[in-house]
């Protein structure tokens, strides 16, 4: 069977990625290199294993709650960890470029590719609208764009709101969530009912694979939401606030979804959407919530919220942002 896609698209895809990975590859040699200064080993190991939840959380989190659409499958894993790697290196040089004591050259850092790995994740919670309606190579530019226009927004409200790393951080889920919509808008253009319909049919072990990155990202959630906060007592608090918050919205989001089914049954896609809203909800403050109830409340309004956005929606798998 030959290619589902366009000759334009199986021939500029292969050429522009290896054109653009090439333009990196100069772009690293000449204004980048690797800081050199010695650093604390537990330090250092403390920033690595955040980093490695942080990449697990994308990687196989984003990746395989994506892998729903039956147009799509395995190969939006695939599209998943290309978007990753791609706007992991772009990230680095923009917020290397855009940062105040750049002179020269980009200094590297663990703590860099962190960062930079958190902000390509709004691009992987964007592709929750978008995957479906758009072929890989325009979410190659999608990814460079949102990239882009991310971390400028976030260096804005560095230098000139006084927003701290952790909170402008925070912002990603509404950036791509409008982000994700807006790049929809502009593909979708009232396209045939039937086509709409064949675009968001889904695979018949959907619920069993999404599922699966839904607990990856469950499981990690703490570590994304205390990743930047440098005082030790500050990310405990969000870790135990996250937390909680998640069970609260886990328990919430399965309740409520057993009770909305007239069967009792518990409805996957809601659980999907649902189960991560105490994480998000609770992530700008997850560090100065001082009481777990508080951190509980959030949770339970978000699981609730949630359930009710994706039994309003017509397709459910559209609410990104999680």
């Amino acid at each position: 069977m030959g290619s589902k896609y366009p000759p334009s698209v199986r021939g500029c895809l292969p050429l522009w990625t290896i054109a653009l990975e090439l333009a990196f590859l100069v772009i690293f040699f000449f204004f980048t290199s690797y800081d050199t200064s010695s650093q604390d080993p537990k330090e250092l190991m403390g920033i690595y294993r955040v980093l490695q939840d942080v990449t697990i959380m994308a990687a196989l989190g984003f990746g395989f709650l994506n892998s729903s659409l039956r147009r799509y499958g395995w190969s939006s894993v695939a599209f998943n960890l290309f978007l990753l790697a791609l706007g992991v290196q772009w990230a680095v040089l923009v917020d290397g470029f855009l940062e105040w004591s750049f002179y020269k050259k980009v200094i590297i850092k663990l703590s860099s590719i962190k960062l930079a790995t958190m902000s390509a994740m709004s691009v992987l919670i964007s592709v929750g609208a978008v995957l479906g309606k758009a072929n890989l190579l325009q979410l190659t530019v999608m990814a460079l764009v949102e990239v882009t226009a991310f971390v400028t927004v976030r260096m804005v409200d560095r230098k000139y709101l006084g927003t701290d790393n952790h909170t402008s951080m925070m912002y990603i889920h509404v950036f791509a969530t409008y982000f994700g919509l807006m790049v929809t808008w502009c593909l979708s253009r009232s396209p045939p009912v039937a086509v709409l319909v064949e675009k968001h049919q889904t695979t018949k072990n959907s619920s069993l694979f999404t599922m699966l990155g839904t607990l990856f990202l469950w499981i990690f959630w703490p570590s994304f939401n205390s990743a930047l906060l440098d005082i030790p007592k500050e990310r405990k608090t969000a870790v135990f606030n996250t937390y909680y918050a998640l069970a609260v919205s886990a328990v919430t989001a399965i309740s409520v979804s057993a009770l909305s089914h007239p069967r009792g049954k518990i409805n996957m896609t809601h659980i999907h959407n649902a189960v991560l809203a105490g994480g998000v909800a609770v992530g700008a403050s997850c560090h100065v919530i001082g009481t777990p109830w508080l951190a509980m409340v959030l949770g339970f309004m978000a699981g609730l919220i949630s359930i009710g956005g994706a039994l309003c929606l017509r397709f459910p798998h559209l609410a990104v942002g999680f």
